[in-house]
């Protein structure tokens, strides 16, 4: 299916975005609860973001922090990418998708040192947010590619975005970013948590 060709948020007609106007698509994987008893598996449902008035959903922002002199180009239509990489199992210096333990020590910024790249090993009594930052500078030719990311890139090598797109990807672009507030909090036992365990596996695998 070419991105050029057929662009799903042309031909879409409705939208669950609060936004009524944002046809975009957006995607995330579940997050399910996998018994330490039997082994049995349920989806954890997500809750809404703080402040905001809706049942469960992602928050997407759009950020500028790649912009130079204020300036970036919007998505043209059919533009596709996504972020991160479930085949890699290295730790990242600056991890662009990153898990925060909501009532139980987190941090501030997103995926900041309190953050973790994998799934916090102790019980959040508030949930877990998950954030997914994606590339902010582009080839400026590609709407795709074949893995979906080859075309963007980080302009700091991961996370947040600076004014300083690479040669190879000059022009800047909005910086989309995802919370998703998982309901974990539900799943209290202190037998499921600590030396490096925990009960929750993303439906690719990751835990």
């Amino acid at each position: 299916m070419e991105p050029a060709v057929y662009d799903p948020p042309t031909r879409s007609t409705c939208t669950t975005c609060t936004y009524s106007e944002d046809f975009s698509n957006y995607w995330t994987a579940s997050l399910y609860f996998r018994s330490p008893k039997n082994g049995t598996f349920q989806r954890v449902p997500q809750f809404a973001n703080f402040g905001i008035q809706q049942d469960g959903g992602m928050t997407v922002y759009y950020m500028p922090y790649s912009a130079k002199n204020g300036k970036m180009t919007a998505f043209k239509p059919g533009f596709r990418m996504i972020a991160g990489d479930p085949t890699n199992k290295q730790s990242q210096y600056k991890p662009s998708i990153c898990h925060r333990c909501l009532g139980n020590g987190e941090g501030f910024a997103p995926c900041d040192a309190k953050d973790t790249a994998e799934l916090p090993t102790k019980y959040c009594p508030n949930g877990i947010r998950a954030t997914v930052i994606f590339p902010s500078c582009w080839d400026g030719v590609n709407l795709d590619s074949p893995d979906h990311k080859s075309h963007v890139a980080y302009s700091n090598g991961g996370g947040l975005g600076s004014p300083n797109c690479p040669a190879s990807h000059p022009v800047a672009i909005p910086q989309v970013m995802y919370e998703i507030m998982w309901d974990t909090g539900r799943y209290k036992n202190d037998a499921w948590y600590g030396n490096g365990k925990q009960p929750f596996v993303y439906s690719f695998g990751d835990t």
